[in-house]
């Protein structure tokens, strides 16, 4: 954890603003660069909410794949078993 919030508190007391008024100043900065941060990166969220759902395709996509072998396999070696 760093220590701006804590430094930039000394620093307003040592300008002599009152402790209620330095903290507000330090939670409202705080609260500032939280909602920059988010809307920052708010397309990189975007971005892998959607490649997660194409993770999700794929893996569906991969599973009937190796089903439909698995499937094609057994259909065959039956048919060569059966058929002269």
């Amino acid at each position: 954890m760093t220590s701006m919030p804590i430094d930039f508190f000394r620093a307003l007391r040592s300008a002599k603003i009152g402790a209620d008024d330095a903290q507000k100043v330090v939670e409202s900065l705080e609260g500032h660069i939280a909602v920059k941060i988010t809307e920052a990166n708010a397309s990189l969220v975007t971005e892998l909410q959607s490649m997660r759902k194409d993770m999700g395709t794929l893996r569906w996509l991969l599973a009937a794949s190796i089903a439909l072998t698995g499937i094609a396999g057994t259909i065959g070696g039956y048919l060569a078993a059966v058929l002269p």
